[in-house]
């Protein structure tokens, strides 16, 4: 357990989990229960404190997205009864095992709650208290980020609905660009070398996964492999947009678009979705942001991303779908293929110098948390 530290990173400008990117792919879920297993009092208290950092990360993302995408439905002519009862549907198909109604602040009150608990058990020294509780503070935030997914897909569904594919493309301009100011142009190598941009990318790609729960049992465990020239994150699922297009296998409901739901994936072939029908609505939002806005102010993708498609119905472990993200250790040698596929031509010259983009706005000014 040595090897994992939560320490402050002047770059991120917050509290990060370090260690090696093989210690970075396993869940601090599973830290937290080794440390507990080990009698490593201090380590479990300092890695429970820290799991509600990543959770965190997730929460108030979902809070600003879930805004954004009202004020969009707003912008595009709809009335403000008229957003009010989409979202009241949306919120009717959210219904918490226990058949409460959903409310995320709530949810995440109780979180919070269990997360004490936890950390009492912890100071207490109680093994078996311990683990009951890290595993019910873990299965409410999975509730509570999950539903907050789900609220996110109606609404991006409705504007499809009302606005078609270009729809999608004006909307994540809204909630990304604000995003991409806030936290991407640390990845600009005519700002900061890209040795130390890769180290944060990778951090804060890690750090998201896990907050996220990511894999079949939902624990924020993921597979991180290196190679000569990147590093390759698969997710099994990731705990968003796969889980919305593969369905809820802990709570055995469908794809959300299937009834219930019948939220739709992309129906047209856009930059935002690889030119591919099937793709996830919130899974295009890894595209343009990794991938469309970082190659037009840049000149290359900070990430490539390869999102599963709609059906995904296959649980063989070795056949069903699985998503990937790949970093390169020298961005400029992303090949050619991951330009073309959001219709792009690979540049000859890197670094936003080189770009004539429009000025960003101001990530402060827009109020947006400081989570690197």
């Amino acid at each position: 357990m040595a090897e994992t530290r939560i320490e402050f990173s002047e770059v991120v400008g917050r509290r990060v989990r370090l260690g090696s990117w093989e210690d970075q792919k396993i869940s601090t879920y599973r830290k937290i229960a080794e440390s507990v297993e080990a009698g490593d009092w201090d380590s479990a208290a300092d890695l429970a404190d820290y799991f509600t950092d990543e959770a965190n990360v997730c929460f108030s993302l979902y809070r600003q997205w879930i805004n954004d995408l009202r004020g969009f439905l707003r912008d595009g002519g709809a009335s403000a009864e008229e957003v009010e009862a989409i979202d009241a549907d949306v919120q009717s198909k959210l219904t918490c095992p226990d058949g409460r109604q959903w409310n995320p602040h709530r949810h995440w009150d109780q979180y919070r709650s269990e997360q004490r608990q936890l950390l009492a058990s912890i100071y207490r020294e109680q093994v078996e208290e311990a683990l009951e509780n890290l595993a019910a503070m873990k299965e409410t935030w999975r509730q509570t980020h999950d539903r907050d997914v789900d609220h996110t897909y109606g609404l991006m569904h409705a504007i499809q609905e009302r606005h078609g594919a270009q729809g999608i493309a004006d909307m994540y301009q809204r909630v990304l660009v604000p995003l991409f100011s806030w936290r991407y142009n640390k990845f600009d190598i005519d700002q900061h070398p890209w040795d130390e941009g890769l180290e944060t990318l990778m951090l804060v790609a890690c750090e998201a996964m896990r907050g996220h729960l990511v894999g079949p049992e939902r624990t924020g465990d993921f597979d991180l492999i290196e190679t000569d020239d990147r590093f390759i994150l698969r997710f099994d699922p990731c705990g968003s947009g796969q889980r919305t297009v593969r369905g809820d296998w802990i709570e055995d409901t469908p794809a959300r678009m299937d009834p219930p739901y019948n939220w739709d994936v992309a129906k047209e072939e856009a930059s935002w979705n690889h030119f591919t029908k099937g793709v996830c609505l919130y899974c295009a939002h890894c595209i343009v942001l990794m991938e469309e806005l970082p190659i037009d102010r840049f000149g290359y993708p900070v990430r490539v991303i390869d999102p599963p498609v709609y059906p995904d119905t296959d649980r063989d472990p070795d056949a069903r779908q699985k998503c990937q993200w790949q970093m390169f250790k020298d961005p400029t040698q992303v090949p050619e293929e991951y330009y073309i596929r959001v219709g792009r031509t690979k540049p000859d010259r890197f670094g936003s110098s080189n770009f004539d983009a429009p000025e960003l706005p101001d990530a402060g000014a827009l109020g947006m948390p400081g989570t690197g």
